[in-house]
């Protein structure tokens, strides 16, 4: 009886050995395993502030034809595991009024965006259209935005005006 129960334990040993060297793909002393992950797509965009004070502009804006935000309006963070875009617009074609005149329905292309201070002064940037703002490969970079405001005597009346921008980032 004893001499069954031994054969038998050494029968599922062996059974229970081969079957684990076949899964594992054991030969002899050596054995792989193929271990596997799936790594999805990481997109992350941050801003450094919510919302931007574009300034009251005074009559030597007006002269101007322009006021700009002081400084950086705003610092644009974007981390990906794979190549992106950035890509800037306004939610409405024109800026929102509240006020006791008629609304001048100041159009979002009225606001100008670049990358440098300096760049402001000859950019074709406007919230007006869609345009990237940053296209690179996979990685992390931070880039500041800065903002000017397009005045006029003969349009802009007193008021407050508004504009909402949207920030999409994308890995095409």
């Amino acid at each position: 009886m004893m001499r069954r129960a031994g054969l038998a334990g050494l029968v599922i040993l062996a059974l229970t050995t081969r079957q684990a060297a076949a899964q594992l793909g054991c030969s002899g002393a050596t054995c792989t395993v193929e271990i596997t992950m799936p790594v999805s797509d990481v997109l992350r965009l941050s801003l450094s502030a919510g919302s931007v004070a574009l300034g009251n502009p005074v009559e030597a804006d007006f002269q101007a034809g322009y006021r700009d935000v002081n400084g950086t309006a705003v610092n644009v963070t974007a981390k990906s595991n794979r190549p992106f875009t950035v890509q800037l617009s306004s939610v409405s074609p024109t800026f929102s009024y509240s006020g006791t005149l008629t609304n001048p329905n100041k159009p979002a292309s009225d606001l100008r965006w670049a990358t440098s201070a300096g760049a402001l002064a000859t950019t074709t940037n406007t919230f007006g259209l869609t345009t990237t703002f940053l296209s690179q490969g996979a990685g992390s970079v931070t880039s500041p935005l800065f903002l000017r405001t397009l005045w006029s005597f003969a349009s802009d009346v007193p008021g407050t005006y508004s504009l909402t921008v949207r920030l999409t980032m994308a890995a095409p």
